[in-house]
């Protein structure tokens, strides 16, 4: 790692961190910046972590004075791997100093009055640990279709949206694409390095790489009474296309097709009570099989691939259990109450 300060924060901590994760994107990293810059809340610093791109976006961060562009102090990190998007995430939010941080996907572009907006809300709203934006589809420039509202959970553990739920008001949680958390609630729920056996304290969930990772955040900060609301003030535009969100679940990679159904039984197994974690083990379980299968029709050279969660589920079995110890003990909310998290 290349950790290579830009500029130094000598003036109180701002209101926001903006944490931009790029990985072989740069046409959407200079998108997002820009949006960045033209924020009309000024109240903001920006931390740039390049997540070992081969594409010219490390260069161009490396090289590019970034102060100038959004007029506000500038942080970057130089990753020489692709360490995944939690753990890549984590290290630009340890550097952080905002009272809320906000991490963005690199195909994120802000509306120019989103932190504007968001002061508004926080302002309205105290005393919730994230906030949702209203996120539209970029297709070539801003569309008014929506793309992303407040997100709810599904019975597989993944994240479902209802595009007509415009009105704002509590979900689940926020947008994974650029969601805001309060940094004492990011503080509070996040996972010590004893239980995970780590090096240090993380916010994301290292483990998972990608995918899920969000999920098992908010459930965390809704397990510790943090909730979650969804404000149609606060928007951004999403393109979709520097990631794999925008593709079937068949033509995804193999690493996708084996990550996902493991994440979704690690964030079971640490997140939901005794009586759920019953109830809904065996569907968790059964869900590489009935993934397999469906590839045999779909996309028959990747049938194995679900197949090798269950060797990964088996290999980080202890560290699940013992971070469900860690969390469950700290949970202050029902059951019911986690119930009425899923649509």
């Amino acid at each position: 790692m290349n950790a290579q300060p830009h500029s130094t924060v000598t003036s109180p901590a701002p209101l926001f961190s903006i944490v931009v994760l790029s990985w072989n994107s740069l046409g959407y990293l200079k998108d997002c910046i820009a949006s960045v810059g033209r924020q009309t809340n000024r109240s903001f610093e920006l931390i740039c972590v390049d997540n070992g791109s081969s594409d010219g976006s490390r260069e161009w961060l490396a090289s590019t004075d970034l102060g100038p562009l959004v007029n506000a102090p500038v942080r970057k990190v130089l990753l020489g791997v692709n360490t995944g998007f939690a753990a890549g995430m984590n290290i630009g939010m340890r550097m952080s100093q905002g009272t809320w941080v906000i991490p963005l996907n690199v195909d994120i572009v802000l509306a120019d009055d989103f932190l504007e907006q968001a002061a508004r809300v926080i302002e309205q709203h105290p005393g919730y640990g994230s906030i949702g934006p209203l996120v539209y589809k970029w297709d070539n420039g801003p569309t008014d279709t929506v793309d992303t509202t407040g997100i709810w959970l599904t019975p597989h553990l993944s994240a479902t949206t209802d595009v007509t739920a415009t009105a704002g008001g509590d979900a689940f949680g926020p947008a994974g694409c650029c969601p805001l958390f309060h940094r004492d609630a990011l503080v509070r729920t996040q996972i010590g390095p004893r239980a995970a056996g780590a090096e240090h304290r993380f916010f994301y969930d290292e483990l998972y790489f990608a995918y899920g990772e969000d999920v098992d955040l908010f459930l965390r900060l809704q397990l510790r009474g943090f909730r979650c609301l969804f404000s149609p003030a606060v928007k951004a535009w999403h393109a979709h296309s520097a990631t794999q969100a925008g593709v079937a679940w068949h033509q995804k990679d193999y690493q996708t097709l084996m990550r996902v159904p493991a994440n979704a039984f690690f964030t079971l197994v640490k997140d939901f009570p005794l009586g759920m974690l019953v109830v809904r083990i065996p569907r968790l379980l059964a869900m590489p099989v009935v993934m397999s299968l469906l590839l045999l029709f779909r996309a028959p050279h990747k049938a194995w691939c679900p197949l090798v969660a269950y060797v990964r589920i088996c290999r980080h079995l202890v560290r699940t259990v013992a971070l469900r110890w860690s969390i469950q003990r700290r949970r202050s909310v029902s059951s019911r109450a986690i119930k009425g998290f899923f649509r």
